[in-house]
């Protein structure tokens, strides 16, 4: 792993990394929005109920609430960027008439969230990026506001597109409905007793053929999938002050013990612990 170059912050980072031997990423979720900038390797990045297959150039973008994997594809050079950010760090730049991160917190999860190479170079988006670079790199003061102006023009930027996306002339990518409305029931019921025998039955789809419909679909396994997306509301609900006894109640969790187990595994820390930082 080769970083050509880091900028992290509590609020924004930026990143610009080089594997020679990549190795898939496991199912997870930031605390923060993600631009994700594909230059060259073999991957699928599997969000959701999508699997894009990408090429050089173009872009995904996530919010903190969509599930997400990469799978290489083979063991060719990977080279990417990404900046990560949360609203504070363009507080400031918000108006009432004009909210820079609507496309990104109203999609749908896991639909429109990539950007053609096309349409990154179109909107010039790959030039803003290296302006940002170019300025993140330079510690002073003046050049930590110009990476920003630059950084909310890539925003606006985005949202233009993404606005074209929206036309009815566009045309969509297709999904598979029986995964969509799999996923909507499963996020829609994740307080509720789900199995593969209860999925089975309400779909009217054998189970073993439905976990391997779901896996080449989502990326995900089924139970994979529902203990993220439940460890991800029992986030939501510890931050707003619910113990973790009471969030594990809520969320679906049979017992505690298998919801610390399942959170340490998520997070990589405990309760307390993902609290306490």
């Amino acid at each position: 792993m080769r970083h050509i170059l880091q900028h992290i912050t509590n609020t924004f980072s930026l990143d610009h990394t080089i594997i020679e031997s990549p190795f898939n990423i496991d199912t997870h979720i930031h605390d923060c929005y993600e631009i994700f900038y594909f230059i060259s390797g073999d991957l699928t990045y599997y969000i959701e109920g999508q699997a894009y297959k990408l090429s050089p150039h173009d872009i995904i973008i996530t919010n903190t609430r969509e599930l997400h994997r990469i799978v290489f594809d083979s063991s060719a050079c990977y080279e990417r960027k990404y900046i990560q950010f949360k609203p504070e760090f363009i507080s400031s730049f918000q108006t009432d008439d004009y909210n820079m991160l609507h496309y990104m917190e109203n999609r749908k999860l896991g639909k429109f969230n990539k950007i053609s190479a096309a349409d990154v170079r179109e909107a010039g988006i790959d030039q803003l990026w290296s302006k940002i670079e170019e300025n993140a790199l330079v510690k002073s003061p003046e050049n930590q506001i110009l990476m920003k102006t630059y950084f909310i023009q890539l925003l606006v930027s985005i949202n233009k597109i993404f606005s074209k996306y929206n036309s009815p002339v566009v045309e969509r990518p297709k999904y598979d409905e029986k995964i969509v409305h799999l996923l909507e029931y499963i996020n829609n019921n994740l307080d509720k007793r789900i199995s593969l025998d209860l999925l089975q039955d309400k779909f009217f789809v054998n189970k073993f053929y439905l976990s391997h419909s779901f896996k080449k679909t989502t990326g995900f396994a089924v139970m994979e999938y529902i203990t993220y997306k439940r460890i991800m509301w029992a986030i939501d609900l510890i931050m707003d002050g619910t113990t973790a006894l009471d969030a594990s109640h809520t969320v679906g969790f049979g017992d505690y013990s298998t919801f610390y187990k399942a959170f340490k595994n998520t997070t990589g820390m405990s309760p307390r612990q993902y609290c306490k930082q």
